[in-house]
């Protein structure tokens, strides 16, 4: 399939990004300390990266006030340095599926976006530096 427009050309090289964060957050399971604490910080780190630089977004000291919650809840829950080495390899990719979602809303993209910040809406309700997030 040839793109149409410059959009569908940057979904196309978006979409799989979406598909590799899926690969990636396919594979945490519960003795994976990183997950999803770390994976959430990074979620939000990545948003208000996007944000920043987004004319549709807001974004503001609370967006990184969620972010460093989360990461202060993997820090109690694991290693800080090994949580801090996932966070910097997956915020860059949560920037590019947070512009993904909102430029263009592909199935893919939305799928993983609404599931990741539903995982992290309920991992936030069971954590004390969290709990006030909702």
């Amino acid at each position: 399939m040839v793109p149409t427009s410059p959009r569908s050309a940057l979904s196309l090289r978006l979409t799989p990004i979406a598909l590799a964060l899926l690969g990636l957050t396919s594979l945490p399971t519960a003795a994976d300390s990183t997950y999803p604490a770390a994976q959430c910080a990074a979620l939000w780190y990545g948003y208000a990266d996007h944000a920043a630089v987004s004319p549709v977004l807001d974004t503001g000291p609370a967006t990184l006030d969620i972010a460093d919650a989360f990461r202060a809840v993997a820090h109690r829950l694991d290693d800080p340095a090994t949580d801090d080495a996932f966070i910097s390899l997956q915020r860059p990719l949560m920037a590019l599926l947070v512009k993904a979602y909102v430029a263009f809303g592909s199935d893919p993209d939305r799928d993983i976006f609404q599931r990741l910040m539903q995982t992290c809406d309920a991992f936030a309700a069971t954590q004390p530096e969290t709990r006030a997030l909702r």
